[in-house]
Order: C-alpha cells, then structure tokens, then sequence
C-alpha cells in the first residue's frame, strides 16, 4: 500500500502545480482508493453534486469545515442518491447516510443531520458505504496536497 500512498500524493502535487481543481484521496479499510473533488469554501459546498448525472464508482466529494459541528447536507438540485459519511477530525466515521435520495423537483428539501458532531464529509456514490462496508468507527486515510489543514484555514 505505501506504493499506492506515494504514487497518488506525487500525482496530488502535479495536478496542485499546474492549477487543477484542488483534490485528495480517500483509502477506506477495505484498501479502495477514491478521488475526492475539495469543497473548501461556501460556494463549493453549497454546489456539491448539485446537476450531476453521475458519481464515479470510485470518485467522492471532500467538504471542509473549520470547526466541529452538526454540519447538516441537503439534496437540493441533486440527480443522483448519494452515501453521505460524516468524519471527526482524526478522519473516523462518526456517521453514514445510506443512499440519501435527491430532493423533489418542488417543495420541502429536508437537511441531513449528523448523531455526532463531525469536522469533514464525503459524499459517494449511493451504494458505496455498504459496498465498502465502511462503518461508523472506521478509519479513512485521507491524503492532500496541501495537507487539509492548511486548506481549512483558508475558510
């Protein structure tokens, strides 16, 4: 695995050097890798998959905060259903909702709402937390360059 580790954070600093779309990888337990698009300010976290036809098999969205909290997700303007798993600052599942479907075309679109307080969410294609049997106390490996911690305090 420290092969793989090596070669996605050498292809993380190229894609940073030539002012590609910031992006991170996820290893979950089960050792699959996915390419996460960054949602590191308001803009981009209020966009999220918002107009997607599709999520990749292997493809996710990282959404940052600067702070713990109950950090609530909607569906709106989504066409797919998504895994949403919400993670702690360690990077520990702390909660998962499994196949959230997208909102109606009108009225109500309820937010999502964490059990725990988290720091970060991915967002998956619907199907993938169970697929990958990611549980809440699971660990992800998340690799950035720059490190997520410097992105955050750019919020």
């Amino acid at each position: 695995m420290s092969l793989v580790i090596a070669i996605v954070v050498g292809a993380l600093c190229a894609s940073r050097a030539f002012g590609s779309p910031i992006t991170a990888t996820a290893v979950l337990p089960s050792g699959v890798a996915f390419l996460l698009e960054v949602a590191d300010d308001d803009d981009a976290r209020r966009l999220g998959y918002m107009y997607r036809d599709a999520v990749g098999a292997h493809d996710g969205m990282l959404f940052l905060f600067s702070r713990d909290g109950h950090h609530p997700i909607w569906m709106k303007n989504c066409r797919v259903s998504l895994d949403i798993v919400w993670l702690d600052a360690t990077m520990r599942v702390v909660d998962i909702a499994h196949e959230a479907q997208p909102c109606p075309a009108s009225g109500r679109c309820p937010n999502l709402v964490p059990q725990r307080s988290s720091r970060y969410v991915i967002e998956f294609a619907g199907g993938t937390a169970r697929r990958e049997r990611l549980a809440t106390g699971d660990l992800l490996v998340v690799l950035a360059e720059p490190p997520l911690e410097s992105l955050e305090s750019l919020e």
